[in-house]
């Protein structure tokens, strides 16, 4: 049987990152609240209920997650289309979840730079650019990559969670007879939680060094955060990034699966054994 979430392995480069931008567009617009109390309480700053703030920074968001996406849909077909080599098999477990995990990592670049912009926007306001040009100022052109390493590793286990695991659990879901937007929303919130939980310290020291551009680097914002809160600090705004992951990860997939078969039926609804 043809695997129907095989969706990145069957679309050229350039649609599979369009497929992703507008999957992370989507996800960014749609979660923007609980990305803003999840910024908020790991930086222990006042959450405002004026919507204004709230949604304060959305564009910079929607274009930062939307090329987040989008590269990691592009690198991860990518590898898959260069593992299979024309094969027309299934991709192992490890061969699944090993190209998300480094197209994950390579898209700590954009995440680190695009993330940094939106959460000094949000802190201090002002539009995109000129938060990019005091950045600058203030750090020089290196300040623009504060955060790489954290957001880089974040983004590894992340798109682990939604383009490895995520697929293989609504796999079995398929397998056991559940309906499948059921099993979209089991395979989110069951890789959702767990890669908040894995992720969510270096998400944490990620945005406490870019909430604050003249802190200290990941080794000591980590120490400091532990010295003033043990392991519980690193989990600051937990919940609100879990819910926001699940939410993520649900997008992320329907999106693939969905706006990949009405944009592009020849090439996917074709090879498709049932439609959603």
């Amino acid at each position: 049987m043809v695997d129907r979430y095989a969706v990145l392995s069957k679309l050229s480069d350039p649609q599979n990152a369009l497929l992703g931008v507008a999957a992370g567009a989507i996800e960014a617009a749609s979660t923007q609240p609980l990305t803003y109390l999840k910024n908020t309480l790991q930086q222990q700053v006042a959450v405002s209920a004026n919507p204004r703030v709230i949604y304060r920074g959305t564009p910079a968001s929607m274009f930062a997650d939307g090329t987040i996406i989008g590269s990691q849909f592009l690198a991860c077909g990518w590898l898959q289309k260069r593992i299979l080599r024309g094969e027309r098999r299934a991709l192992t477990i490890w061969e699944e979840v090993g190209a998300a995990w480094l197209a994950g990592f390579a898209s700590g670049v954009p995440a680190a730079v695009l993330e940094l912009t939106m959460i000094q926007q949000q802190r201090f306001g002002g539009s995109a650019p000129s938060t990019v040009g005091r950045i600058i100022r203030e750090r020089g052109p290196a300040g623009l990559g504060r955060g790489f390493l954290a957001a880089s590793q974040r983004e590894a286990f992340f798109t682990v969670g939604y383009l490895g695991v995520g697929p293989r659990i609504q796999r079995v879901c398929d397998g056991a007879g559940l309906d499948p937007v059921a099993g979209a929303a089991v395979g989110a919130c069951v890789t959702g939680v767990v890669a908040a939980g894995f992720t969510h310290p270096f998400d944490t020291c990620k945005t406490v060094m870019q909430g604050d551009l003249k802190g200290p680097g990941l080794a000591a914002t980590a120490a400091e955060l532990y010295a003033a809160g043990g392991v519980g600090a690193f989990y600051r705004g937990y919940p609100a990034r879990a819910a926001m992951i699940c939410a993520c990860f649900f997008i992320f997939n329907e999106t693939k699966l969905r706006l990949g078969v009405a944009i592009w039926p020849g090439q996917l609804l074709d090879e498709t054994p049932e439609k959603r």
